[in-house]
C-alpha cells in the first residue's frame, strides 16, 4: 500500500478537521475522511449518550484509525430499504450485495399478480430461503421490498434465514426488531423471542450437516409448504491464497474469516454428503474449496427444487465454475435449470439500456450477462417457471 504524502495530512487538518489526520491512513484520502467524520458526527447527534460528545468523536476516530471498519465503528449499514446494524464477528454487508438484491426484488415483485387468483381458494405463497444469511441484510430486504405486494396482493410471504454463526443468526433476530422498530418493515419492536416476526425467520444450522434437510423441514412452521420459490445465498466464496493476497487489511484483521473463506472439512463434507452414483459426485464436488459451498447448495437444489436460485459469486471466472457445476450435473440438475435461462448479474446488474443484457461466452458457454462490473452472482431459473 502506498504511503501518503505529508502535504495531504496538513491540507487535512487545515480544511476538514484535525481529526481528520488520525482517520486519514485508514479512508486513504480526504474526501472518504471528509465524509467519515460527518456520518461520526451525525450517528453521535442521533444516538445521546452520557459520555461527551467530543470524547465519543475522538474515540470513534481512534477505533477507526486503528483499522476497525467504519460500520462496526457506527454500528450500522444502510442496505437498500433497511437499516443493517453490524457487528463484529459478523460480515459487513457490500453494494454489490445490495445491488443484486435489489434486482432479484425487481424481478420478484413483476411475477407477483396484483390480486390473489379466483381459479385458487389457498392464497398464493411466496417463500424464500437465504443460505449463509450473515446479519441478515438478504432477507431483510427482500422481506422490506416484497412484503407490501404480498399483502396487498393477498399473498403468503415467508423468508427464512440459515446460518452456521450463533452471533449472526443472533443478530439478524436483532435487525428484525431494529428495523421494525424503525418502521421499515412490520412486526414486533422486541427481540426478546427466538423469532419476533413469524414471516421473516433466522434459524442456526450447518447446511453441510447430513441432517440438514430434515432440520430445515422440522424448523418450517408451514408444514404444508412442498417447494422453495426462491433461494439466494452469498456464501464464502475467497479462496485461502486470495483471502491473504487480494483482501483489504480491515477485512482480514475485523471480519470473520468463516464467513469468507471455506474450511478444509466443507470440502470432506460435501465429498462424504454425495449421492452414491460416480457421475453425480464428480459434478457436485468441486477441485477446488472457494467453490465447496456452490456444490453443496446445487445439490441441495437438486432436492429442494427451489423456483429460483441466485448465488454470489467473486468473480466472473468463478461464475463460470458455477455454470459448469450446473450443466455437469447430470440429467436431475442440468434439465432442473436449464443454461438457456440462466444468467450471471454483474455488480450493477440492472438492466435500463437495451444493451445492459447481453449474451457472453462465460466459460466456452453463451450465457445471459446482465449489467456492468465484475461477475457478481448467478442467476437460476427452473425449467417449469
Amino acid at each position: 500500500m502506498p504511503r501518503l504524502r505529508p502535504a495531504l495530512f496538513w491540507r487535512a487538518r487545515r480544511t476538514v478537521s484535525p481529526l481528520a489526520t488520525l482517520i486519514l491512513p485508514a479512508c486513504r484520502d480526504l474526501a472518504s475522511a471528509a465524509n467519515e467524520l460527518r456520518w461520526m458526527r451525525e450517528h453521535i447527534a442521533a444516538t445521546p449518550s452520557p459520555m461527551p460528545s467530543k470524547m465519543r468523536l475522538w474515540f470513534m476516530c481512534d477505533q477507526r484509525a486503528k483499522g476497525k471498519p467504519l460500520q462496526y465503528v457506527l454500528g450500522s449499514q444502510p442496505f437498500g430499504h433497511v437499516d443493517i446494524k453490524c457487528r463484529p464477528g459478523v460480515l459487513i454487508p457490500r453494494p454489490e450485495t445490495e445491488a443484486y438484491t435489489t434486482e432479484l426484488a425487481r424481478l420478484l415483485l413483476s411475477t407477483l399478480p396484483p390480486q390473489p387468483s379466483s381459479d385458487s381458494p389457498q392464497p398464493t405463497s411466496l417463500n424464500i430461503l437465504d443460505l449463509c444469511s450473515g446479519a441478515g441484510c438478504i432477507a431483510l430486504e427482500l422481506y422490506a421490498q416484497l412484503q407490501p405486494a404480498a399483502q396487498s396482493g393477498g399473498h403468503a410471504l415467508s423468508v427464512l434465514g440459515i446460518d452456521v454463526s450463533r452471533h449472526a443468526v443472533q443478530l439478524a433476530r436483532e435487525n428484525v426488531a431494529h428495523n421494525a422498530r424503525l418502521n421499515l418493515i412490520p412486526g414486533t419492536t422486541t427481540a426478546t423471542s427466538p423469532n419476533n416476526n413469524a414471516d421473516i425467520r433466522f434459524e442456526q444450522a450447518d447446511i453441510f450437516a447430513p441432517d440438514f434437510e430434515e432440520r430445515l423441514v422440522s424448523n418450517n412452521q408451514s408444514q404444508t409448504q412442498k417447494s422453495w420459490d426462491v433461494l439466494v445465498s452469498n456464501p464464502p466464496y475467497i479462496s485461502s491464497r486470495g483471502f491473504a493476497r487480494d483482501t483489504a487489511r480491515s477485512v482480514r484483521n475485523h471480519e470473520p474469516r468463516l464467513a469468507l473463506t471455506p474450511l478444509q472439512s466443507h470440502k470432506t463434507t460435501t465429498a462424504a454428503a454425495t449421492t452414491t452414483t460416480e457421475s453425480q459426485q464428480q459434478t457436485i464436488f468441486s477441485s477446488r474449496l472457494e467453490d465447496v459451498f456452490y456444490a453443496r447448495i446445487l445439490a441441495l437444489c437438486q432436492r429442494l427444487r427451489p423456483k429460483r436460485v441466485l448465488l454470489e459469486v467473486g468473480s466472473m471466472q468463478q461464475a463460470a465454475r458455477v455454470v459448469d457445476m450446473v450443466a455437469g450435473g447430470g440429467p436431475g440438475l442440468a434439465e432442473l435449470y436449464p443454461l438457456q435461462r440462466a444468467e450471471v448479474w454483474r455488480d450493477d446488474p440492472r438492466h435500463d439500456r437495451p444493451d445492459d443484457c447481453r449474451q457472453e461466452s462465460v466459460g466456452g458457454r453463451e450465457i445471459r450477462v446482465r449489467g456492468f462490473g465484475e461477475g457478481r452472482s448467478v442467476y437460476l431459473c427452473r425449467a417449469d417457471v
